[in-house]
């Protein structure tokens, strides 16, 4: 199932743009000043090998480009903001079709004119359901082969989402009301579903904070 193919997929010009932004700042995360990116990878618990082999990239510094040039003319004088901090790239069949920016805090800013349909890495049975592209990447590099790691960025998706390629769910979020509803929801359509709650800053702001130990993380990831 193509979770990927919808209504929102990034037009040319994004594509364009975010994926010359990516290569610059993976350049930029392997050069010469890599000891910032690889000291944060480090704290936040990210592999180098995993940051190599899903083109993970570093913005060193925040900046604004002319909006126009990601997202058409239509635009006028608009400001597109590209925060400093860890690039996260969803890329399907050598396509780019999200983009987020992990910010040194934990906090994320998913880039606008990204693809927003739920994004799937692995096959499953087992299912992490996330609404964070920051925790879906970090879930991704803990999980094992017999589960699958789902993004979904606006989180009403889920209501509409076909879950039947998968077992049992579990939900890695924070306990908010919205993800309360969330879970109530999936167990009201007879799905297996379960939760691990994070703190309100999600998973790489609550490993950054200390409020969550790696040790969660085997807990959380694996299905036993």
């Amino acid at each position: 199932m193509d979770y990927s193919a919808d209504q929102s997929r990034p037009a040319q010009n994004w594509q364009h743009q975010a994926t010359a932004f990516l290569a610059r700042c993976r350049a930029q995360m392997w050069g010469k000043h890599k000891e910032e990116p690889l000291t944060w990878l480090h704290r936040a618990g990210f592999s180098l090998a995993f940051a190599q082999d899903h083109y993970l990239g570093w913005n060193f510094r925040s900046m604004f480009r002319k909006t126009a040039l990601w997202l058409g003319e239509e635009r006028g004088d608009e400001k597109y903001y590209l925060p400093r901090g860890l690039l996260l790239p969803w890329i399907q069949e050598q396509e780019l079709l999200r983009l987020s920016i992990l910010s040194p805090d934990g906090s994320l800013l998913l880039l606008e004119g990204s693809a927003t349909a739920p994004m799937v890495s692995g096959k499953g049975p087992g299912l992490l359901l996330t609404l964070s592209d920051g925790d879906a990447f970090r879930l991704i590099q803990e999980k094992d082969s017999s589960t699958a790691v789902m993004a979904v960025p606006i989180s009403p998706q889920a209501a509409s989402i076909d879950f039947s390629d998968f077992g049992r769910i579990r939900l890695v979020a924070p306990a908010n009301e919205e993800n309360r509803a969330i879970l109530a929801g999936l167990r009201e359509r007879g799905r297996m579903a379960e939760a691990f709650w994070l703190p309100d800053k999600g998973l790489v702001g609550g490993i950054l904070d200390g409020d969550l130990h790696p040790s969660d993380l085997s807990a959380m990831a694996r299905f036993r």
